[in-house]
């Protein structure tokens, strides 16, 4: 699918897994294997808009920060690993 912002990841549920930040664990899908950064990620029809990135090397230290405070405000999140960088994509 595409959208006037680009491309536009569907995965079904059953790709969605788990990763531990340590205070809290957060749904996850591999993205390695897609050939460019998404804008958007479609998981079972719930329509997932890129946020922000972290390093998975040093930089993820602040990411469970940053996924604490997301998830207290309310928000529901969904994050990609891609590279050697974890995109965070907000609902």
């Amino acid at each position: 699918m595409t959208t006037a912002q680009g491309p536009v990841l569907q995965l079904p549920g059953s790709y969605v897994g788990r990763l531990d930040l340590g205070s809290v664990e957060v749904p996850y899908v591999d993205l390695q294997n897609v050939p460019h950064v998404l804008h958007k990620l479609d998981i079972d029809g719930a329509e997932y808009v890129y946020d922000r990135s972290f390093p998975v090397k040093g930089g993820s230290a602040l990411m469970p920060d940053a996924v604490a405070e997301l998830l207290a405000a309310g928000r529901k999140l969904i994050v990609g690993e891609r590279g050697e960088r974890y995109y965070l994509f907000l609902a």
